[in-house]
């Protein structure tokens, strides 16, 4: 599709997209650092989302493919095609807004997603931006924004400390995993390059020995690649990203 002839959408994990229409080169660059991404590449891992596109979207997980589609191709093609308008926003965007009828006024209600103030016109603009913060700074509490809360995306990631890097790593390992399979857990860490607490000191202040690193290192393999069969497994039933049964 030219880039002239794609809507203006608005997704939220891509930087900018809220205030203005961007190229889509710039649209896709973003894009693959982005959680959707990701998601993504999950899914390619997934052989029973595999199973359902080749079968036309048939199977248990027609719901997801409905969504998601055929991933059987580059991501850049994907988003162009599926995933820029699954993880744009269908609904308006809220804004600051000026009250300028009685009628307006009247249907108002205080909630619990937003504050009503009044900004008395003869205060100076410098004392009435920090009178604002200051009651911003109360009503938001200690808790950061959730800018989340509040989309209309028809597909969103669950609330997750999980970090995308760790996602890399573990579809790293995971990928390794299929392609050598006799490759022992210590190899498939040390090529993945995962990184442990090399700091660790024995009681004579020498470094780790390398028995323990290769029980360690085989230890967190093993842990890295069982959350990488849940976060495939999850990522194919909608929930991303979630390293847990």
């Amino acid at each position: 599709m030219p880039e002239k002839d794609n809507p203006p959408l608005r997704i939220k994990m891509i930087e900018g997209s809220l205030r203005r229409r961007l190229p889509i080169q710039e649209e896709l660059d973003k894009a693959k650092q982005s959680y959707g991404f990701w998601w993504f590449r999950c899914l390619q891992a997934s052989e029973d989302y595999l199973e359902c596109c080749r079968a036309g979207g048939v199977g248990e997980l027609g719901g997801m493919y409905a969504d998601f589609g055929n991933v059987e191709t580059s991501f850049s093609s994907w988003w162009i095609k599926r995933g820029r308008r699954l993880f744009a926003e269908e609904a308006p965007l809220r804004d600051i807004q000026q009250i300028t009828d009685e009628d307006s006024l009247n249907q108002l209600r205080i909630r619990d997603d937003r504050i009503i103030v009044e900004i008395p016109l003869q205060m100076r603009k410098i004392t009435a931006i920090r009178k604002i913060n200051k009651l911003l700074k109360q009503a938001h509490g200690e808790q950061p924004v959730d800018i989340w809360a509040a989309s209309s995306a028809r597909c969103q990631r669950i609330k997750s400390k999980v970090r995308m890097k760790t996602v890399e790593l573990l579809l790293k390992l995971y990928s390794l995993r299929k392609r050598f399979p006799d490759m022992t857990l210590y190899e498939l860490g040390k090529r993945a390059g995962v990184e442990l607490d090399l700091m660790a000191r024995t009681t004579h202040g020498e470094s780790i020995h390398l028995e323990l690193e290769k029980r360690r290192m085989t230890i967190a393999v093993s842990r890295y690649l069982k959350q990488a069969g849940y976060l495939i497994d999850n990522a194919a039933k909608g929930i991303f990203p979630k390293i847990a049964p």
